[in-house]
């Protein structure tokens, strides 16, 4: 068999995966990162963003992740996310109005609106509706 890595995702919530796999694509704060087994060892603060996972049957798996924190080992990536959504999970309904106000919020801000908070609303909304196509 070739050489897998052990992927752990969890959140404050529940651990979502803790499966065997062939690569990790991670949304990190700086850009995407894929990881393959024997990687070298690093630590990286995550963005929002689609996570994709291939395991050891091929089969790819998407996940809309927000925040936190993944370590990198050779053969193990552990992530710890603020917040973790399969597509069955994601409520469209809801995203589309997140979408929205967020939407709204940054095209008529006021003294009140915290554009950084606007941003990161705008950006968990549109990757919801990217993993479930709708975007």
């Amino acid at each position: 068999m070739a050489e897998t890595i052990h992927f752990s995702l969890v959140t404050p919530e529940r651990s979502v995966f803790e499966v065997e796999v062939r690569e990790v694509t991670i949304p990190a704060y700086k850009g995407e990162m894929q990881v393959l087994p024997l990687h070298t060892p690093y630590f990286a603060k995550l963005g929002i963003g689609i996570l994709s996972f291939t395991d050891i049957t091929g089969e790819v798996k998407k996940l809309a992740v927000t925040g936190g924190f993944v370590e990198v080992l050779p053969h193990k990536v552990t992530m710890l996310c603020r917040t973790a959504e399969l597509p069955e999970e994601i409520d469209t309904e809801r995203a589309m109005e997140a979408l929205k106000r967020a939407k709204q919020r940054l095209e008529h801000p006021d003294d009140h609106t915290d554009i950084d908070r606007a941003r990161a609303a705008l950006m968990r909304a549109m990757t919801r509706l990217k993993l479930v196509g709708k975007m």
